[in-house]
Formats: structure tokens, sequence, C-alpha cells
């Protein structure tokens, strides 16, 4: 684990449009065709059995990814960049990008042998487990849709698909076997509720997602499709270590949570979903994943007033549902808990689940 606090630029505004248009044309020689902005997501529970065909809930973040965009014929090259200069053609930015027009190439949306331009700004952390490059992906897609005329793009991953999706006051379900959504009313504020998002920086030493599924497709091929393991206590003494059958444990439990946890959104009793938050998080314990520096995050803010909490995503950051007069103290508890330890303060937002992506002009 690597624990150097945390990592990059959190800007505290959106990225200026005109600013992007004005670098977009300093460095391409002419305007963009337009500017998008798709945001980040938290991932409210779910997003970790990916591996086992699960189903995750999203909430969308008030800050993203702003890109602004350009075709150009008869060049097919792809270029991507930031106000700073050219980014690397193979990092997550650039990657994303050209996921995008691949997509938009395979469905007619943009020529073979007509290029495209990117200009991006953000205010979303990129190694936070906030969705960035889904962010990157979404603006860029729904960018290329525009600009062709043709209908909203749906998505080519589950970040991407909440980014497209989201509403204010919403959370977005997703079925991730089959990217299918579902936009479901969270309005915490209608409570007096907001999310705190806390950003620790840690980074485990290695992507634990291949591992993960690893285990899980062992568990597949004794047991079947997990999500049809209707009777726990008698599916997990036919897998053969206690690890593995931990792993199902909570692969299969956090599905029923996150089912619990839709019922309270469809009856708007945002308030109760912060105690299946903090269930989550204690199974995620027997999966293996939570870091050190989640773990203070999550005690402490448990301990400081929080509704729920759990690690989000699969590195360093705690999401958090606390009432609005208890967030403050929350940031300063989460303070003193790591300087107490000799680490790095985490970087703490609150945030209520916001638009999806959109034209800004």
């Amino acid at each position: 684990m690597r624990t150097a606090g945390p990592r990059g630029e959190w800007p505290a505004g959106a990225p200026d449009p005109d600013r992007l248009a004005e670098g977009f044309g300093g460095l391409y020689g002419g305007p963009p065709a337009g500017v998008w902005h798709a945001p980040g997501r938290a991932a409210l529970l779910g997003e970790h059995t990916a591996p086992s065909d699960g189903v995750g809930l999203y909430a969308a973040l008030p800050w993203g990814v702003t890109a602004a965009v350009g075709t150009v014929p008869d060049d097919p090259r792809v270029r991507t960049a930031s106000l700073s200069g050219p980014l690397r053609s193979r990092g997550p930015q650039a990657r994303a990008v050209a996921g995008a027009v691949a997509a938009a190439r395979r469905t007619g949306l943009l020529e073979a042998a007509t290029g495209l331009r990117v200009m991006l700004g953000s205010d979303l952390p990129e190694q936070a487990s906030l969705g960035y490059a889904g962010a990157v992906g979404a603006a860029v897609a729904l960018a290329l849709a525009d600009l062709a005329g043709g209908p909203p793009p749906e998505g080519a991953t589950a970040d991407q698909r909440v980014a497209l999706a989201a509403r204010p006051g919403c959370a977005v379900r997703v079925n991730l076997r089959t990217l299918g959504t579902t936009v479901l009313p969270f309005d915490p504020a209608a409570e007096g509720l907001s999310l705190l998002v806390a950003d620790t920086g840690a980074l485990p030493r290695r992507d634990a997602r291949p591992a993960h599924a690893a285990e899980l497709e062992r568990a597949r091929k004794a047991l079947g499709p997990l999500r049809s393991v209707t009777d726990l206590p008698s599916a997990l003494p036919r897998l053969p270590s206690p690890a593995l059958r931990h792993r199902v444990e909570y692969a299969v439990t956090e599905v029923h949570r996150l089912n619990a946890v839709v019922g309270l959104l469809r009856a708007e009793r945002f308030g109760e979903v912060g105690v299946i938050l903090t269930a989550s998080h204690l199974s995620l314990r027997r999966f293996g994943l939570p870091l050190p520096e989640v773990e203070l995050a999550v005690e402490t803010a448990n301990r400081a007033g929080a509704r729920g909490v759990r690690m989000t995503g699969w590195a360093g950051t705690a999401l958090a549902l606390a009432a609005d007069d208890r967030t403050a103290g929350i940031g300063a508890a989460l303070e003193e808990a790591f300087a107490d330890r000799g680490l790095p303060a985490p970087r703490v937002r609150t945030a209520l689940p916001s638009a999806g992506a959109h034209r800004l002009r």
C-alpha cells in the first residue's frame, strides 16, 4: 500500500468553458464545435460485485470533466490535451477518448477519415475512485452523438452509464452484467443530509480486481451463477477455502443489501440508507478490500456522527451519509485522527446527487 496522502489536484471550481475553448483554439488552430460536461460518480453499494455479474448503485457528483470537442475532416488522428498541454496516448484520459471514438466509428457516428480534437478540464480528482475515466468517456461520447445528430449514447461502461443517465436528486442502479440502468429517487437534502467524500489518497500496491475476479470465477464454477445463490449457508461449505467463502458471502449478501436500499429509495426513506452503507463496509472487510486509511476514515466518521459510512470504489476513498449540521465536525475529526497517526489529512468535500452529462455550449 502507498500512503503519500491525496494525489493530484482537486480544484475548488469547475473548469471555465470559455477558457477551454480558447485553449482548444490555441492548440488546434480553430474553435471547438462545442463544450460538454460529464459528472464523476460515487458508488453507494455493489460496485465490487461486477466480477460476479451483480448490481451497483451510484450517485452522480457535482464534480466532473469538461471537454471542448471538435472534428477534423480528412485527418483521422485523435488528439487529446489539457490546458497544460498534450496528454499521453496511453494515459487514462486519452484511452477513454479513444474508446468513445472507436464506439462512434462502429455505430457510424464518426467516419473513418474524420479525426477528433479534445481539450479536457476537470474538477474531479483522477485517482480517488470517483469515476474520472468514465466521465471523460461519457463527455466525449455525448459530444460525438450530438455532433452527428444521433440519439443520446448509452455508455460503454457502468461509470459512463451513470454519468449519462444521472439526474439531480437521484441514484442510478446498474445491472453490472447487462449494463441496464434504473433511475431512482435519492434526495438526501430533503432530510437535511449530504454525502461526504473523504479522499485519503491511499492506493493498493496492485489492482485487486483481477484477483477477486479470478476467485469469484472459481466460485462460479463450483456453485453456478452467484446471482442465483439463494441458500447461502448451504452453498458456502461447498467452497474449498475460507477466503473464497468470504468473497462469495460478500458478493451474495451485497446484492441483498442493495435491493433493500432500492426499496428505501422508492419509499423516499433516504435517511435510513446509512445503516446499510455501514453494513456493506463491514462485509467488505471479509472481501479483503478496505485499506488502513479508509478504515480509519470510516471509523472516525462513524464516531463523529455519520448516519453511515463505507469504502467507495477500489482505492482510498470513503463515502458517508451525514446530517448537514454534522459534516463540519466529521471533517475536523478526520483531520485530527489522521494527524494523530502522522498521516496526511484526507481531502473532504460534501455533495448531493447531481445532474448527468450535458452540453454546456
